[in-house]
């Protein structure tokens, strides 16, 4: 059999058929030489050369150039800036979280001490809270001894007057409303006042506000909210996470009670803004709520109340229009 090999070719440059690995029969040359298959990126040198060869061929051959001088490969001095800069930044980060630990320490000791004063002068205001209610009675009793004026009607007239004000204390039926923070809570244009809170499952001032106003039009004679006496010039504010009722802080669960005919009241209030808007809020915030009739409550009078001026209205005129100091409209 003639060879295909040409004359000049060695013996070792030959490989036989059975020489061959398996799929490497198609990638002999005319010599019967194997070559190995290409590789699967073979259409992607520039990337595979880019992943391969990230340095730059003229670096590369210069760096060698240095190594075989016994020279490191590199004169940059970059490892030794990292290095300088790491060093930097992990000290301002030192220096920073050490002013910020010193800073919080001593926030919190202020924040312990107007805690404490808030709490003295609170008990303070309290007592003479107290104090204020007992000589007021005994104003009363002094007034209607001396005066023999205020009997029959003119004394029903004033009494009647010092109710409405929220100056005297009241006695007698009503109902007993409860708001509490859904379970579980840590706190427009529709007409929802409690639109945009972010803290949904907390009673909100907007809610107290909504709530003693259905209480009045369903006929409530005299209104307290945890023991605050609501009157013409109660504000039902927030601030912070904080109710504020005559610029006292409540705290949760908020009693409403109202003294007046507890089934008339129930009534009015069911059918009214107040029973959908308690509704409203057991059932989309989780808020919770309770309303009993009560046989006979006991509601303190008002102590802080003022008058900037007074005028006596004759028979058969209106009453003047109040004007709000500028301060009240800002």
């Amino acid at each position: 059999m003639r060879s295909e090999l040409p004359e000049d070719a060695t013996p070792s440059d030959a490989r036989s058929a059975n020489d061959l690995g398996e799929g490497e029969e198609d990638y002999a040359d005319a010599r019967g030489v194997a070559h190995p298959a290409p590789r699967p990126d073979a259409s992607m040198t520039l990337l595979t050369s880019m992943l391969e060869r990230p340095l730059d061929p003229g670096y590369q051959a210069a760096a060698e150039a240095r190594m075989a001088q016994g020279k490191p490969p590199s004169t940059g001095t970059r490892r030794l800036r990292l290095l300088v800069w790491l060093l930097l930044i992990g000290l301002m980060i030192g220096v920073c979280t050490a002013q910020l630990r010193d800073r919080d320490g001593s926030r919190a000791a202020v924040r312990a001490d107007l805690i404490r004063q808030i709490g003295e002068r609170q008990a303070v205001v309290d007592e003479r809270g107290v104090t204020i209610r007992g000589l007021q009675t005994e104003i009363d009793v002094a007034t209607a001894h001396l005066d023999p004026d205020l009997v029959g009607t003119q004394r029903k007239v004033l009494e009647d007057q010092r109710v409405a004000s929220g100056l005297a204390a009241v006695k007698g039926p009503g109902v007993r409303l409860t708001l509490d923070d859904s379970p579980g809570t840590s706190n427009s244009a529709d007409g929802d006042p409690r639109t945009g809170l972010s803290d949904e499952g907390r009673v909100k001032s907007s809610d107290m506000q909504v709530v003693t106003n259905a209480l009045w039009q369903a006929g409530a004679e005299a209104i307290t909210i945890n023991g605050q006496r609501l009157t013409s010039r109660t504000a039902i504010r927030f601030a912070g996470e904080a109710i504020l009722v005559n610029f006292r802080p409540l705290t949760r669960p908020y009693t409403i009670e109202a003294i007046g005919d507890p089934n008339a009241m129930q009534t009015n209030f069911a059918e009214g803004q107040g029973g959908s808007y308690l509704t409203s809020l057991r059932l989309n915030y989780g808020i919770q709520t309770s309303l009993t009739a009560q046989d006979e409550l006991t509601l303190p009078s008002a102590v802080n109340v003022s008058t900037r001026e007074a005028k006596v209205v004759p028979d058969g005129q209106e009453p003047p229009r109040v004007k709000p100091l500028k301060k009240e409209t800002s």
